[in-house]
C-alpha cells in the first residue's frame, strides 16, 4: 500500500529553507466564549482537563447539538460527564454521565467522543461512541473501554475493552506486563471500519520502546477488535511519542499529530499519509510544527482541517505551552503561523491548556476551541470559545 509521509517540510530539494510567506491564508477572530464546566473550590485538583467535543450531524432533529466531555476530577468514583449545548456553544448544561459499571473503578482519564457517520455492522449511523481510560483511585491498572449511546447522549451502554495495561503511572522500572495504555482516539477508515489509536508503554523491555503509538480496528463498530499494529515507535528507551490525533485531509490523505516527550520542551510533530493504517517508517521522527520565529507547541496536541485557505485548505494544530492555534495552508509544508489566542491561559499553571481540542463549525467557517483555563493555582475550568474564520485577501 503506497504511503506518503511529508518529510523535510522546512527545506527545499536543493537544501534551501522554504519561503515562509503565506504559510497560513486564514485569520481567526474570536466572537464569544462560555464556560462548559466549573469545579467547586474544594474539588479535587486540577478540576477539569482534556476536553473533547462533537457536533451531531447524523441524528435528525438533534443535528447541530454540541456534546462535550472531559476529565472531571473528584474524590468520588469518577465519571465522564456529558455536557450539551443547543445554542452554538453559548451555554451548556449537564446531559448525562458515563459510569464504569463493569469494573467499578471509574471513568478517569482521556475521554474521546465520536459520532458514527455510517452504519457499522449492527451499529446504526448516528450512534455516539465514547472511549476512555478506566483507572482505579490507586492507579494500579489502566484499560481503554468504549461505550455507546443510541439516544443522542441521554444514556450509555458498555461495549468492549479495546486494550488493557498495568499501572497508570510513568515508571521506567516497571516490567512490560505492568505498564499502562493511554489516550484513545476514535475515527473511521475509508472502508468503514472503526479505528482506535492510542499510546502504549507495554514494550519497554521487550522492544526497547519507552512508549509507542499503535492502533486497532473493528469491523462491528467497536464490539471486537483486531490485533494491535505499531504506528510510531523509537528504540532506545528514551523518546516517548504520545497523544495521537488524526484528521482527514483532501484527496484521501490523513494527518497525525503527536507529542515527543523526553525531547526539550516536548515538541509536537506530524505525519501525513495516504493510508490511515500505514504511517511510514515507525522510527521516522516526523515533521515539526514550528513558526518562522521559532515558536512551537509543547505537547498535548490536537489537529483538525478546514477547507478555507486555498486549494489545500488549512491544517490547524493546538497544544500546550501557550493558547495559540498554529495554522498551515500549504499541506503541512513550510512554517506555521500563530492565530489569535482564543482562550488565554496562565502558563505558570501546568494544567492549563492541557490537551485542548478544536472543532470546525458551519463547514469550517467557524472554529470551536475547548480549553482548560485556570481559576486558581490548583483548579481549571473548561472554557469554550467560538471564532470566525476569515480568508486573507
Amino acid at each position: 500500500m503506497k504511503n506518503y509521509c511529508v518529510r523535510d517540510t522546512l527545506f527545499e530539494e536543493n537544501g534551501g529553507v522554504r519561503h515562509a510567506c503565506d504559510e497560513s491564508r486564514i485569520l481567526l477572530k474570536k466572537r464569544y466564549s462560555s464556560v462548559v464546566y466549573c469545579p467547586k473550590a474544594d474539588e479535587r485538583a486540577p478540576g477539569a482537563m482534556y476536553p473533547r467535543v462533537i457536533c451531531l450531524e447524523h441524528n435528525g432533529e438533534k443535528n447541530g447539538t454540541l456534546l462535550s466531555t472531559f476529565e472531571c476530577y473528584t474524590y468520588d468514583t469518577p465519571v465522564f460527564p456529558i455536557y450539551e449545548s443547543t445554542d452554538g456553544a453559548r451555554s451548556w448544561h449537564l446531559k448525562s454521565r458515563i459510569e464504569d459499571k463493569e469494573k467499578g473503578l471509574g471513568c478517569r482519564f482521556q475521554p474521546h467522543l465520536y459520532e458514527l457517520p455510517v452504519d457499522l455492522g449492527e451499529m446504526k449511523e448516528g450512534t455516539i461512541l465514547c472511549a476512555g481510560n478506566i483507572i482505579p483511585d490507586d492507579f494500579s491498572s489502566s484499560c481503554l473501554h468504549i461505550y455507546k449511546s443510541t439516544d443522542g447522549g441521554e444514556s450509555w451502554e458498555f461495549m468492549s475493552e479495546i486494550v488493557s495495561g498495568g499501572k497508570a503511572l510513568v515508571d521506567p522500572e516497571e516490567e512490560d506486563g505492568n505498564r499502562p495504555v493511554w489516550e484513545p482516539f476514535l475515527t473511521i477508515t475509508p472502508d468503514n471500519r472503526l479505528i482506535c489509536f492510542y499510546s502504549d508503554e507495554r514494550y519497554a523491555a521487550q522492544k526497547g520502546y519507552n512508549q509507542m503509538l499503535a492502533h486497532k480496528v473493528s469491523w462491528d463498530g467497536g464490539y471486537t477488535w483486531s490485533q494491535e499494529k505499531i504506528d510510531i515507535a523509537f528504540p532506545g528507551g528514551v523518546l516517548r511519542p504520545g497523544m495521537p490525533i488524526v484528521a482527514a485531509l483532501p484527496d484521501g490523505k490523513f494527518v497525525m499529530v503527536y507529542e515527543m516527550v523526553n525531547q526539550d520542551r516536548i515538541p509536537v510533530y506530524f505525519r501525513i499519509s495516504d493510508s490511515i493504517e500505514d504511517w511510514g517508517d515507525a522510527d521516522f521522527m516526523g515533521n515539526p510544527v514550528v513558526c518562522e520565529d521559532g515558536s512551537y507547541l509543547t505537547g498535548t496536541p490536537y489537529v483538525t482541517w478546514i477547507p478555507q485557505g486555498g486549494p489545500e485548505g488549512t491544517i490547524l494544530v493546538s497544544g500546550r505551552g501557550f493558547s495559540h492555534i498554529l495554522a498551515n495552508s500549504n499541506g503541512g509544508r513550510g512554517f506555521w503561523e500563530k492565530m489569535e489566542c482564543l482562550v488565554p491561559v496562565d502558563n505558570r499553571c501546568t494544567f492549563t491548556g492541557y490537551s485542548q481540542c478544536m472543532l470546525p463549525l458551519d463547514g469550517g467557517k467557524q472554529i470551536l476551541n475547548l480549553c482548560p483555563r485556570q481559576i486558581s493555582d490548583r483548579l481549571a475550568l473548561i472554557e469554550a470559545a467560538v471564532a470566525d474564520v476569515y480568508v486573507k485577501a
